[in-house]
């Protein structure tokens, strides 16, 4: 029986590879120390058993990690051809819509956020349920001192705090499956930067609203929006563009460097902690900690200043 992997990584090895230099190494920025260091894909962008919650049974389960690693050697063999220009297959595209589907579950970012929103849900099913039990005990008149009292307490959000572990968030990869399909649908281009290196990050798939509306009306939200666009780096100088233009389909867009700049500054943005770049560039250590705050992927309107998401890395 082989041993089990541990040290999980929240951004595939073979991904990171097209980010090293001819020795084999990146440069990985960390927004929390501001600290940026030349290290190898296998020695950066890991966690301890973040895919591997423990079952009942008091076991690890390795699902979740199995599945990754056979998505992972999938998207390997299809990488390629990507940085080759070349148009995929439709069985091709479908498994790299699902590898970029997992890119997007599994980052640190979006398992946080997806825990945080759990733990409003249920601060949010808590309150409802005391207060249904704490008006029926007034209409019948069985309200006691200490019942108010409590009702009193719960009522300050600042007073008590729920901890949610962010392995709840692995939960989102029930969405892996819906968003895949939906990125099959849309058009797959390659923008290419000259000028400019691109960055990649802990959280490298995200959509951005492109050309149209400020608002989002009846055309749908997040991905499904007719003005959303993936720009998805594969290399320090080749984004995969996502959006539902159907005008262009596998085309080479050229990328110049004010765009490339803004691309970065999204990658920036919308990282969790690490940006990871090719070549020592001071102008995107200095990116990544202008956007240093993690990123907040929903907004789901219920309160949160009583929630908080906590690591485990046991």
């Amino acid at each position: 029986m082989s041993e089990r992997t541990k040290r999980q990584h929240v951004v595939p090895r073979f991904y990171l590879r097209y980010f090293t230099q001819a020795d084999g190494e990146l440069w990985t920025h960390d927004c929390i120390s501001g600290n940026a260091r030349k290290t190898t894909p296998e020695k950066t962008a890991y966690e301890t058993n973040i895919y591997t919650p423990v079952g009942e049974d008091g076991v690890r389960v390795d699902l979740i990690e199995d599945t990754l690693a056979k998505i992972e050697s999938r998207a390997a063999e299809i990488y390629p051809d990507l940085l080759s220009f070349k148009k995929l297959s439709d069985v091709a595209k479908l498994d790299f819509a699902v590898f970029l589907a997992t890119m997007f579950t599994r980052s640190p970012a979006q398992l946080r956020q997806f825990a945080q929103f759990m733990g409003q849900m249920a601060v949010w099913g808590s309150k409802h349920e005391m207060e249904r039990e704490y008006r029926a005990k007034e209409r019948d008149g069985s309200l006691s001192e200490i019942d108010a009292a409590v009702w009193e307490l719960l009522q300050n959000d600042q007073l008590y705090e729920l901890s949610v572990d962010r392995r709840v968030g692995l939960l989102a990869f029930q969405q892996a499956d819906t968003l895949a399909h939906l990125m099959t649908r849309m058009t797959w281009n390659y923008e290419i930067s000259e000028g400019q290196q691109l960055a990649t990050s802990d959280n490298p798939m995200f959509w951005v609203k492109g050309d149209g509306p400020t608002y989002v009306g009846a055309g749908g939200f997040g991905v499904g929006n007719p003005h959303a666009v993936i720009p998805f780096p594969l290399s320090p100088n080749v984004i995969l563009r996502l959006d539902w233009r159907p005008d262009i389909v596998w085309k080479k867009l050229g990328l110049d460097r004010r765009r490339a700049r803004l691309a970065n500054q999204y990658r920036a943005k919308h990282k969790e902690r690490f940006l990871f770049f090719r070549d020592r560039d001071d102008g995107l250590c200095s990116l990544a900690m202008k956007y240093g705050d993690p990123v907040t992927l929903l907004s789901t309107g219920a309160p949160s200043q009583n929630v908080r998401v906590v690591r485990k890395l046991t």
